[in-house]
This record gives C-alpha cells, structure tokens and sequence, in this order.
C-alpha cells in the first residue's frame, strides 16, 4: 500500500529504536514501590530538532550531552523531582505535545536518562515492545510513561551518588514516509539524597 510502508521496513525501524535504546551500558532494577505521584517537573519542556535515528547517539554514557532545538514535538516531564540514594529506577510520565500532524511509530514508553555536570550518567531502559501507532492532530498530546534509571551507566554499574541531576526524555517517531527520527525534551531537575 501506497505511503504505509513495508512490514520489514517497520520492524527494522522498531529494532533500530530498541537497540539504540539499549545502547551504552543499560541499567535495570526493579520500579521503586514507594515513589510519590509525579508532579510536573520545574521548568519548561524543550522541543529539540529532529535528528536521524541512524546517526550517531548523542546521550551514551559519559559523553557531553547538548540536546538540538526546535521540532514539531514538545516533550514536557512530570517525574518527582527528588529521590533516595540506592532507588534503581524513578517513574514518571513524559507529554508530547504535537505542533504539527504527526504520523507513525513510537514506542510505548519514552527513553528517559539522567545528565550531571552536562555528561550523560545512565542511559535509558532497553525496551523490549511493539511500537504504538500515533496519528495526532496539532496540538494533539500523548502521554507516555517514562521510567528514569538510577544505575549509573559506568562499567561497575553501582547506584548513582547523590547529587543535582538532569532528567531529559526522548521520543522516536517513525513516520510512515521516511526514517526514524528523534525528539528530546528536558532538562528537569532531580536530586538525589
């Protein structure tokens, strides 16, 4: 069918999403229990310029991380905005709001990683799903969960130290007449105690 693109074709889009998602040294852990209910974290969402999903990952562990601007997707966090040392993951929730139709794949939770000192310091969860079909009106907003690992990224793997953190999220949409491309949003702030 004319603009709808091949089965394969979305499958290895998919793949691309999963294996860019685990990327660098993925951290795991089990969902913190106890966590308080999100609030909207301070500050405003950025939208960021779309990039090539094939191009190079700009967040992998402890590189300088400067996320592009503009975009037709605005991402917004409400994750709590602190934390106790030794948590493995932090849940929150990520908003796209689109400035534009968007139309394609995306999958069914945002790619979600700390930054401190401008360096990434985890990476996002890998996921392991079948992409959601979006077909959003401007101004349209969806909501995704997102899960922020608190395991650093570093070969030992250790929970991460306490300190000022940055959240940012990212959402990948494939849409159906082109590549893969990516959208980041943050920085939200997050403490560790």
């Amino acid at each position: 069918m004319r603009g709808h693109g091949t089965p394969g074709g979305r499958a290895a889009a998919l793949l691309l999403v999963v294996a860019l998602s685990a990327a660098g040294c993925a951290g795991g852990g089990a969902a913190t229990g106890g966590a308080p209910t999100p609030e909207s974290s301070p500050g405003k969402g950025v939208a960021v310029s779309p990039t090539s999903a094939a191009d190079e990952v700009p967040f992998a562990c402890g590189r300088l991380f400067r996320p592009p601007v503009g975009g037709v997707l605005a991402l917004t966090g409400r994750f709590p905005s602190t934390v106790s040392v030794g948590e493995r993951t932090l849940a929150g929730t990520v908003e796209a709001t689109s400035r534009v139709a968007v139309r394609g794949v995306v999958a069914p939770r945002a790619d979600v990683f700390l930054v401190r000192d401008g360096r990434v310091a985890t990476v996002p969860t890998a996921q392991d799903a079948v992409g959601e079909r979006w077909d959003l009106a401007p101004g349209a907003v969806r909501r995704l969960p997102g899960e922020v690992p608190l395991v650093s990224c570093a070969p030992a793997g250790e929970p991460v130290p306490a300190g000022a953190y940055e959240v940012y999220a990212r959402v990948v949409v494939t849409p159906d007449d082109g590549a893969a491309v990516e959208y980041f949003g943050g920085p939200w702030p997050l403490e560790v105690r």
